[in-house]
Order: C-alpha cells, then structure tokens, then sequence
C-alpha cells in the first residue's frame, strides 16, 4: 500500500465449521501482511472454542487494522453443530444470523478499528445470505471456497462423468 493511500477494508465470514475457519484465518494473514484492514466474522460458537484451545488473539496482535467480531447462529449452546445435525446450523444462520449481519453491517458495528465501513465481503461460498446481504447494502462479494483442489475438480467433472455413462456406477454393490 501507498503511504497515505486508505487501505480497503475486508470483512471475511467463512462457513463456521474448522476447515473453513482455518482457511479463511490464513487468508486474513495473508491479506493483514498486504496492509487490508480485516474484520474477521465468526459465530459466538466457534470464537469461544478459538480462544478456548488456541492462542488465536496474539496471533493478529502484530496487525493494528485487524479486528475479530462474533455473531450468534442462532443455536443453543448445547447442540452439536456437527454429525447429523451440522445441517440445523443453515436454517439457523438464515433466520438469526443474516439479520443480525445486516443490521451490524448497516449500523457500522462492523467498521475497521479506525472508523471505515466494509469495503468488500468475503464469503464462504455455502453461505448464501452473506451474498444477498452483500447485494442489498451494495457491498461487493466475493465467494471463497474452502474445498481441496481435488474435490472442486471432482465437482465439475460430475456432469461429464454421467454424461459418458462413467456415473452411476453399475455392478458395484456399496455397503456400509
């Protein structure tokens, strides 16, 4: 960044399971060494487990325009959030947590430490709201996908699989 030049300021919300936390806080360093201002969006679930089991907070100490903020999502604190279950957490976020984003975007309780207002959303690619928010207040959105390289090929390789006949597999009995 130039001296003098206003850094943009980056919010980034990823989908609140530990894979994508730990993708999308290694991209928030990676954007914090860049000099962006970074508010780093995560449920109150998984920010007390963070603090809890590591040392989260002094790692983006070294970082003056980076800053955690937390979010209900909207579940007790005794459920799982995992297993079976983990699909609650969607319907979940989509009728306690998107409001609540919207408001705190809207109300600038989601400013960077000095005061500028959200100049970018980034997004777990699996969290819809984030972009209809996002689009609603004129953010500009980007989606991230925290899958592996292998499993997003995977994903676009389906339709040509069916398609040549490779998929469904027959004659190949799955048990568990």
């Amino acid at each position: 960044m130039e001296e003098g030049s206003k850094a943009p300021h980056v919010l980034i919300f990823p989908l609140p399971a530990q894979g994508p936390v730990n993708s999308t806080l290694k991209l928030a360093h990676l954007l914090s060494l860049a000099g962006l201002n970074i508010t780093f969006v995560n449920t109150d679930h998984n920010h007390n487990r963070l603090v809890l089991h590591t040392d989260i907070l002094s790692r983006f100490t070294c970082f003056p325009g980076f800053q955690f903020k937390t979010i209900p999502d909207g579940l007790p604190d005794d459920h799982p959030r995992a297993g079976d279950r983990f699909m609650e957490l969607f319907g979940s976020m989509e009728l306690v947590t998107k409001p609540l984003f919207k408001e705190m975007l809207f109300s600038g309780q989601l400013n960077s430490v000095t005061g500028q207002s959200v100049s970018c959303i980034i997004a777990d690619g699996v969290l819809s709201f984030l972009i209809d928010v996002g689009h609603e207040l004129g953010i500009p959105v980007i989606n991230f996908r925290t899958i592996s390289a292998c499993c997003f090929w995977a994903f676009f390789s389906l339709q040509d699989m069916i398609e040549a006949g490779d998929l469904p597999m027959r004659g190949i009995y799955l048990s568990h």
